[in-house]
């Protein structure tokens, strides 16, 4: 059996920095990846906190720490946490998509942006997305997802799982680690004889490989889809902003659409 893991080349600049950081602060898993990709790509020493005080992130003000955290991992924090606002309403906590684009461009003093993907059909759109940043490496675009972990496969794939799926026999799903909105990184694909799958990038270094699992395409697409749901999810295509009219009318070619999407968080707190 053949099998051929490729990563986007140009994460070589943003892997380090992932391992340094370890465990994301609890319920900043956007600002997490936005303060390393700005790290990596921008020079730029921002922490997750700050980026999550230009993203108007919430916190909860209230509840047990086993609500939000996935087993396994204990709470952590950064400089400034207590800063964040906070409501009482779990359900509402986290980031909006639309925070974090105003976040990325203005801590980047407008050098980089996220574009916004939605499309119909995800599996579809993955493979497109997957090839057109192969294809072209210049522009060294990131896919952020922004998906529900309700629908991910178990993070911990045996060796006999990973065989037998990849060459397209059938397999029950492991169950998920954990059922939350979450922001993660679509980092490679793993091909098989018979099938594939995702390479995902985790803020939690103990899902699969420090922190990298692997996903089937039908899971992957469904996190972000969230049917049943009444959240939405999407890909948020980190770029810098020179390159944003360049990439639009391919995406848009690939079916794509560029607009945000409403994870459950607000952008902010009216008082």
């Amino acid at each position: 059996m053949q099998l051929n893991l490729t990563l986007y080349p140009y994460l070589e600049a943003l892997l380090p920095r992932h391992e340094k950081a370890g465990q994301q602060p609890d319920n900043l898993c956007g600002p997490y990846w936005v303060a390393l990709l700005l790290q990596a790509y921008g020079q730029l020493g921002v922490s997750a906190v700050e980026v999550a005080l230009a993203a108007s992130t919430l916190l909860p003000s209230q509840g047990d720490p086993e609500n939000w955290l996935p087993p396994g991992a204990t709470s952590r924090f950064g400089a400034g946490y207590d800063r964040l606002p906070t409501v009482p309403n779990l359900e509402i906590c986290g980031t909006a998509i639309t925070g974090l684009m105003q976040a990325t461009e203005q801590l980047s003093h407008g050098r980089f942006c996220l574009l916004p993907l939605q499309i119909n059909n995800w599996i579809v759109g993955l493979a497109s997305l997957f090839d057109l940043c192969q294809t072209h490496p210049e522009w060294q675009a990131v896919p952020l997802l922004n998906v529900h972990t309700s629908y991910f496969w178990g993070s911990r794939l045996t060796p006999l799982q990973l065989l037998t799926y990849l060459q397209g026999e059938p397999l029950t799903s492991p169950a998920a680690d954990w059922k939350v909105g979450h922001f993660a990184l679509l980092a490679g694909q793993l091909q098989g004889d018979a099938a594939d799958l995702y390479a995902v990038l985790d803020t939690y270094p103990h899902f699969g490989w420090q922190g990298l699992h692997l996903q089937p395409p039908a899971a992957l697409a469904a996190a972000l889809q969230r049917p049943d749901l009444p959240t939405e999810g999407g890909i948020a295509l980190f770029i810098e902003s020179e390159r944003r009219s360049q990439l639009i009318p391919l995406l848009e070619k690939a079916a794509f659409r560029i607009e945000p999407w409403d994870n459950g968080t607000p952008d902010s707190v009216k008082e």
